[in-house]
């Protein structure tokens, strides 16, 4: 039995009065976060000579802080104490990034800007959050109980926080994270598997294609918006600065961004729940797609498939459903690897989406076959499956390539790898 942690988001209809609370939390957590920033910037300027009293300095406290400006007295106490704790924690990822101990960069800490889209966290105390399914209210520290909406009667669990946000857009959203008991039962491992796997290859044209050639019915999102999205940008760039009319056409490109991004959620999430509930083994590849929207003049075709929230999703459906989800190495050569007698095609290119195995004469569709191969790599992870047939492998200028070269190509996560 283990602990996981479950959150439910639902929109809240708050009274003008709420949302003028609500906001208030908003601004002042941004505000006391701006002013514990400012005050350690200005102690270490001061202090930066002489490390024994800046290590020794005492910066005020949430209480001092309110002594000082009245107003913080009125929202939410937990909301203020968690910037503080969110401003600690951006200087121990700054400096952790520094000396290695982080994965990624993480830049020194920088002042929050005033946006329409925002968010606090508050924490459970003494029954101070709660949710009612029956009057569809969420009671919240402060603010009381809002309405809200959402078709579930129930959700299991222990309340441990809330966050609070409001969308570019002005809706109002509250996050509750719960806490749950879970046990995973886990997968029988036996022959029947193979018929219950699926290998998972990504395509810029389908969204992704199967190890059976399948794919889903996928809309490319962004594309079909972008001509209306940046014909209302213009409007916005011609509008006065500060006008109340700049501020309507910012609201109806947000209106739009919001639409787009709503609709790839609920794409990724009805099919990666399809996904889960029709097969028992998941196999996807391991793709850096940060790196390949950088590096393959893609960027925006590959941010616009919304892949890596599928994976994600994949990933926790599995384990919450008692299924078995696998990634393969980052180094598995899926798409260059014939799926009939396991020749490798060095010669192979990004463009090339159908190829001929020279070994035994197999013609391939780039992505399926790539499919296959991931469907083989999660089974023989497992046990099952074809026996490792060995690589038949052919020299090619591709192996004079430097160490650093071929490690490039690779991080840049080429499809073809």
């Amino acid at each position: 039995m283990s602990t996981i942690y479950k959150a439910l988001k639902v929109r809240l209809y708050p009274s003008k009065e709420q949302e003028v609370l609500i906001n208030k939390t908003l601004g002042c957590a941004r505000f006391i976060y701006n002013q514990m920033l400012a005050e350690r910037i200005a102690v270490y300027e001061n202090l930066k000579e002489d490390k024994r009293a800046l290590y020794e300095h005492k910066y005020k406290t949430e209480k001092q802080y309110k002594e000082e400006f009245e107003f913080l007295k009125e929202v939410d106490s937990i909301a203020i104490q968690q910037s503080r704790m969110n401003l600690s924690m951006a200087y121990q990822n700054f400096f952790k990034s520094l000396s290695g101990k982080r994965k990624g960069k993480s830049g020194f800490p920088k002042f929050k800007k005033k946006k329409s889209g925002e968010s606090y966290t508050t924490s459970m105390v003494n029954g101070n959050i709660a949710i009612n399914f029956d009057n569809r209210e969420v009671k919240l520290p402060k603010i009381g109980k809002v309405k809200f909406r959402d078709e579930r009667t129930s959700f299991d669990g222990k309340i441990k926080s809330a966050t609070i946000s409001r969308t570019p857009t002005g809706k109002y959203f509250v996050s509750l994270l719960f806490e749950q008991e879970f046990e995973y039962a886990g997968v029988t491992i036996d022959d029947s598997l193979i018929t219950k796997a699926i290998g998972i290859d990504m395509s810029l044209s389908n969204f992704f294609l199967d190890d059976k050639g399948n794919s889903p019915a996928y809309e490319r999102l962004y594309r079909t918006y972008e001509k209306k999205l940046a014909k209302l940008q213009r409007r916005v760039s011609k509008k006065k600065l500060g006008s109340a009319n700049r501020k309507k056409a910012q609201h109806k490109v947000n209106l739009l961004h919001e639409k787009i991004a709503n609709k790839r959620k609920d794409f990724t999430q009805k099919l990666s729940t399809k996904i889960v509930k029709e097969n028992t083994v998941i196999v996807v590849e391991h793709l850096s797609l940060k790196a390949m929207s950088q590096a393959l003049n893609l960027g925006k075709s590959i941010m616009d498939l919304g892949f890596s929230q599928f994976i994600n999703q994949l990933q926790y459906k599995s384990l919450w459903n008692n299924k078995v989800f696998i990634q393969a190495d980052k180094w598995f050569a899926s798409s260059k690897t014939c799926s009939v007698c396991g020749y490798k095609n060095k010669d192979l290119t990004l463009s090339d989406r159908e190829w001929s195995c020279p070994n035994c004469g197999q013609n391939h569709d780039r992505d399926v076959n790539a499919a296959k191969n991931l469907k083989q790599y999660g089974l023989k992870d497992l046990g099952l499956g074809q026996p490792d047939i060995k690589p038949v492998e052919r020299k090619t200028a591709a192996d004079s390539l430097s160490f650093e070269s071929a490690s490039f190509l690779n991080e840049a996560g080429s499809p073809c790898l």
